[in-house]
């Protein structure tokens, strides 16, 4: 018997074998640990802290250290839920890209649209991933709302708090000519190290990589390997994204110019303004929770339970003549050490 393309199951093993898309914050700083059975995320929670052993008198034996700095916590899935509508209006008239004089079944037609509105629907829940980790990253809180049938929810916000601490503003900024950017840098690297997290990037707003380009006192100090007679060749990588080279330290540095359309539907800068991150690759983790659908009607229906990522469904509405593709993901953002990196406000 032949695989029902429309099938639950045909559209996983599909969405399976492609790449998802790539979001810069999110690939950088976060490390995607798949799907998990249970309904709550239960990881392990610390900040710095750095215990010196006790000085004992000899033949007394030892000391008891007590084991500070973490505890167990749990913390429940956000559920992403796009879906787009196909209606018979959609399967007469001509899709994107197909010939002007195409020969296209409605059959055909809907098969075509159902492979663009997942790969649509997929790219939509990456970016939001990829808010979920900003939101993390310049805050150290998720801070999340719910739609409903009737759109946006606005009594409820779910707030989970990391209780994030390791802000930083220079004595000087970075834009003036008394700004002392070396030494502010091994500053925040030393709240990184006190943190116990490590650092191997450094991810700045564009106004802040042009002030410190700028800075004749730091270029001095900056590592050479970017540098060509003078001339400092930064490489741009996409996405607003762009190389700057290495600092003292032998950091890899990066200016990052990436827009973002928030809930309210303003265009937004996703690192604002003056700001700079400092820290270590994949220091957040994204856990999935399990996806719960039914995916049938009348007597037949009841709950089926995935162990995945992303999980689509394709249903019809009788009524309106209309089939539905809905693509499903319950993923959270946690930090593997809540002081493990340093925002700054540099300007």
């Amino acid at each position: 018997m032949p695989l029902d393309i429309y099938s639950t199951r045909a559209q996983l093993a599909a969405i399976e074998l492609l790449p998802r898309e790539y979001t810069f914050l999110y690939d950088v700083f976060v490390k995607n640990m798949g799907a998990v059975e249970d309904d709550e995320a239960i990881y392990d929670f610390k900040k710095g802290a750095r215990q010196m052993a006790p000085i004992v008198h000899p033949g007394t034996g030892g000391v008891v250290m007590g084991r500070t700095g973490f505890e167990t916590r749990q913390i429940g899935f956000c559920t992403i839920a796009p879906e787009r509508i196909i209606d018979n209006k959609d399967l007469k008239g001509r899709t994107f890209g197909e010939q002007v004089m195409g020969a296209m079944t409605p059959e055909q037609r809907e098969r075509k649209m159902l492979a663009q509105d997942l790969m649509e629907m997929r790219a939509a829940i990456q970016r939001r991933r990829e808010h979920m980790a900003r939101q993390m990253l310049l805050t150290g809180k998720l801070e999340v709302f719910r739609y409903t049938n009737e759109g946006r929810d606005k009594q409820t916000t779910l707030v989970a708090d990391f209780g994030f601490t390791n802000n930083f503003t220079p004595d000087n900024a970075w834009n003036t000519a008394s700004a002392t950017i070396e030494s502010d840098m091994q500053e925040m690297y030393d709240l990184v190290y006190d943190g116990l997290g490590i650092v191997d990037i450094i991810v700045m707003a564009p106004d802040v990589a042009a002030a410190m380009l700028g800075n004749s006192d730091y270029v001095k100090q900056f590592d050479s390997r970017n540098i060509n007679m003078g001339e400092i060749n930064t490489r741009y990588r996409g996405q607003g994204v762009r190389f700057l080279g290495w600092n003292s330290d032998g950091v890899e540095m990066y200016s990052f110019a990436g827009r973002f359309t928030d809930d309210d539907g303003q265009v937004k800068p996703i690192l604002p303004s003056g700001k700079l991150l400092m820290g270590g690759r994949e220091m957040l983790k994204c856990p999935h929770g399990p996806v719960t659908q039914v995916e049938e009607t009348g007597k037949n229906a009841s709950h089926l339970t995935y162990i995945k990522e992303e999980v689509p469904l394709r249903y019809g509405d009788i009524n309106a003549s209309a089939v539905k593709n809905r693509l499903t993901s319950c993923p959270t953002i946690i930090p593997f050490n809540a002081d493990a990196w340093v925002v700054a406000d540099v300007l």
